[in-house]
Formats: C-alpha cells, structure tokens, sequence
C-alpha cells in the first residue's frame, strides 16, 4: 500500500515530457467539446433555416409552375437561384438542389455546408445537412367558370390577344396542379349584347319552343304569335343559339328551367325587323313593313311581313362602325357559344383561341350564365352540389368597360340586346344611358347571390378608368384579394397566374 502512494507522488511530481504530451491532448479534447458545441449549434440553427427555406422555395416555384413548358432543370435552376438569395448572409452555403415535378406535387431537395470554426481540430471543416420539401397541388375538385368580354373595344390593344395567351396558361397551370385528371372543370362564357347557349341547343326542352306553354316575353315584339325558331327557317336564316334574358325574378338566379313555369324557360333571340320609316338608328331593317300607315312601333311588331316577306335585304348593317354584319333576326348576336364545364383543357382552350370581338358590354347576363354554367341545377346540371364537400366553385369574370347597351331616341330606344329592346323597361323605370344603371343594378344583385350560394368570384378591370365601374368589379367579386385593376393589356399574364395559384390552393405535404 505504502509503494503504491509513492507511485502516485511520482506521477504527479512528474515533469516529463510523456506528462505534458497527456496534458495538450486532455486541453485539446475540452477545446473539442466545448467549442464543437458552439459549431453544433450553429449547424441546428442552419438545418432549422434550411427546412424553411426549402419550404417557402417549394411553394413559390409550384405556383409558377407550368406544364409542359418548365423543365427539370428550369425547376432547379429556379430553386438555386431562390435559395442562393434567401440563404445570403448566413454563415451557410446552398450546395446541391434538385426540383422535379409529379403529377400532382413538386419536390424540391436541397443541402447546405455550415463552415466549422472548431471542429477542424479532428477533421470536421464543414458539416452538411438536407431538407426535402414536397408541395401538394390540392385534391379538392374545383369548377371554373371563365366569363370573359368579348366586346367590340376588346379588339383594341391587342386585348382580346393578350387575354386569349393569360387565360390559355391559367388553364393549364389549374389543370397541371390537378390531384387527378378529373379534379379540374372548366366552362368558358364569351358575353357582348347576349351570351350564345349554342344552337345545337334548338330543341332543347328548356329552349322556349313557343308552344302553348310559353314565356312571357315570347311574343312581346309581335301582333300576333309567331315561332321564332321556325320562322329563322322561313328567312333562311339559322339561329346561332343567342337567347332573352327571363323575365324577373329568373333573370338573376339559376332556378332551373321548367314548362310548368313558363317563364324559367330560355326565349331564342329573334331581333325583329325594325319599321321602314326613315332614322338613322334603324340599322336592322330587313322586311317590308306591309304596311302603309301606323307609327313605328306598330309597323315592327306587324307579324304578317314574316309569313311572306317582300322586299327582303340582309345586306350588311351600316349602324355601328365597327360591327360589320348581315341584317336579320340573328342580328347583333355575336358572342361565340358558351363551352360547359368539362375536364378536357384541350376543348377548353379551343374554346378561348376562338374568341372574337363584337358588340356592348352585357356584364349581368354574361355572370348569370357563368353562374348557371356551375350550377348542379338544370339547363345543363353539370356542376356539383352545393353541399358537396372538397368541392369549390370559382367564376373569373374579365370585362373592359362598364355596362353599356345603346340608346337612341328612337320608339324602340335602342339597340335589341339580350334585355330586349329598351323601351320594354325590362331593366326598371330608371335604366339610365345605355341602360347602364339598370345594367349595373342587376350584376350587384346577381354577383351577391352567386356568392350566397358559394360561389367565390374574382373580376378583372382591363382598362377600366372609370371610378363607378372599377366600384362595381370589387363590389362583385368576393372581397379583398378577388378583384383586380389592370391599367393595360400586358398585366393579364400575372393576374391570371395570381388566380390559378390560389385557385390550386399549393400546401406543404412532407
């Protein structure tokens, strides 16, 4: 015992160099821990970072993303580049990043290299750490109607161009994000004077066929009864599938049509030939009145002239400088046919290449059959149900004016449009120039029913510099966030893409 305390007092008494060798490498191992520690903790600081980082890129790239035309590598080098910015100034650099695109989500995978400051000591000058993000395009199913104006101004400033290349990438951004090939519905409804059903529709039973069970607007333009749709055949004429609106309260609602309710029925457009007395807003005069006296209103509403016309002439109008079309009882129906809701993008965006400008600007009438278009209620019960649930209902509503259906000082006073001639007061006993206060009257109360039932509503001012009309867009959409001014045609692109962003509804899935 004795031997082994002189031992021990040798040891520490001991001023060898073997004794400072054990010593430098136990101060060496502390320098180790402790500052290794500080090196960890910044490397936990930067995976945390990394793993937001990554997140936040995954969700920016996936709502720019765009079928068909971004590549992987256009997708990684989007991601770098994001990446490099928001890591700056970190005491960590982005190394590898790979993005690629499924088909319904987006990966991105990214490492980082956090430089050591104590850790070299043992080999360690950098320690590197990955994060993975996975952005979901959602699974709930999504219905979109685009109402788009298809006007006469639409023509200028290359609009209608610029709308027709911002809503063809919508489409296939939406459809690219799909959870599944059938998760996405599209409906496309051009509105001027009228929205066209399609003339396919002619014997549809919620075409008003004039039969004994009729609206009452059929024979609002005629002595005595006539059909419309036989008549179109007796001229040699074709119904190109325009339609009235219904009588109130169906013209601001989707009631589903019935015969047992007359007036839920959908009239055939038929503009009627307007009296030979001379005026120069009398631009659709077509017929020989048949008659030698009587005022102006008498001399149009006269059936007998289309059961054997004389003096026929569908000549092209002269009435409005910028619609260059035949006469006759098709007249002013310009818009292109609505496309119902379908899940080929490739019918839909035929739908949009077709597109052309003609005619005035009938916001109320294009809405309601947006609307309808979405509806599970008939004509076309194409949509889901209200209550479905993971189901949402969206209409995108772009216009370039304000409501506008010409006036003149005329019996008739104006222009035949979808709300019939203006003298009808179809639009209430104060409709204002061009119809406009009664026209702005029932897209405010069509646009709040609309969104009563569900339906979110975003609106596009193309143009628009008038205060009233801006007023009316934000008031139609659902709120803030869902309309949009835009000063000239070229800014469609990013608000179309801002839409189908939050219309795809991206979300963080791992």
């Amino acid at each position: 015992m004795a031997d082994r305390r002189h031992r021990l007092r040798d040891l520490w008494l001991d001023r060898s160099a073997n004794y400072t060798v054990i010593f430098g490498l136990i101060a060496t191992l502390l320098v180790v821990v402790a500052g290794g520690s500080l090196d960890l903790t910044r490397y936990l600081e930067a995976r945390s970072r990394l793993r937001d980082t990554v997140d936040a890129a995954a969700l920016m790239v996936a709502g720019r993303y765009k079928a068909g035309e971004t590549t992987a590598d256009a997708l990684t080098s989007t991601t770098r580049a994001i990446l490099d910015q928001t890591f700056a100034g970190h005491d960590a650099t982005i190394g590898n990043v790979t993005a690629s695109a499924g088909t319904a989500s987006l990966t991105v995978t990214a490492d980082a290299h956090v430089q050591t400051f104590f850790l070299p000591i043992i080999g360690l000058a950098s320690i590197t750490t990955t994060a993975t993000s996975s952005v979901a395009w959602s699974t709930t199913s999504i219905e979109v109607a685009l109402v788009l104006d298809t006007t006469g101004s639409m023509a200028d400033s290359d609009k209608i161009g610029q709308l027709k290349t911002a809503a063809t990438s919508m489409v296939d951004s939406v459809y690219a994000k799909a959870g599944t090939s059938t998760s996405v519905k599209f409906g496309i409804v051009p509105f001027s004077h009228f929205v066209s059903v399609g003339s396919g529709n002619a014997s549809a039973a919620w075409i008003d066929q004039g039969a004994t069970a009729r609206s009452s607007y059929y024979d609002a333009y005629f002595s005595n009864h006539i059909n419309r749709l036989t008549t179109y055949t007796t001229l040699g004429k074709s119904w190109k599938g325009c339609v009235e609106t219904r009588p109130s309260p169906y013209d601001v609602d989707d009631t589903a049509p019935t015969i047992a309710t007359p007036d839920t029925l959908f009239v055939p457009a038929f503009h009627p030939d307007e009296p030979d007395t001379y005026n120069a807003y009398y631009g659709n005069n077509y017929l020989g009145d048949k008659l030698f006296s009587g005022d102006d209103w008498t001399r149009m509403i006269n059936a007998a002239k289309y059961t054997s016309p004389v003096n026929v002439s569908f000549s092209n109008s002269t009435l409005y400088s910028n619609y260059a079309a035949p006469k006759g009882p098709e007249f002013l129906c310009s818009s292109n046919p609505l496309t119902r809701l379908t899940t080929s993008s490739a019918t839909v965006k035929t739908a949009i290449s077709a597109l052309t400008p003609a005619g005035s600007t009938n916001i109320p009438e294009g809405v309601a059959w947006g609307w309808r278009v979405l509806s599970p209620k008939g004509p076309f019960a194409d949509g889901a149900s209200y209550t479905t649930s993971n189901n949402r209902k969206v209409l995108v509503v772009l216009t370039d004016g304000t409501n506008a259906i010409n006036t003149f000082p005329t019996a008739l006073g104006g222009a035949y449009s979808s709300w019939g001639f203006p003298a009808s007061g179809r639009l209430g006993v104060n409709p204002g120039t061009d119809l406009r206060y009664g026209l702005d009257a029932k897209t405010r109360t069509i646009c709040t029913k609309a969104k009563a039932a569900g339906i979110q509503i975003y609106t596009i001012g193309l143009m628009i510099t008038d205060t009233a009309g801006q007023q009316l867009l934000a008031d139609c959409s659902s709120g803030t966030g869902f309309y949009y001014n835009s000063p000239n045609a070229t800014q469609l692109q990013a608000i179309f893409d801002d839409i189908a962003k939050k219309i795809s509804k991206l979300r963080i899935a791992s």
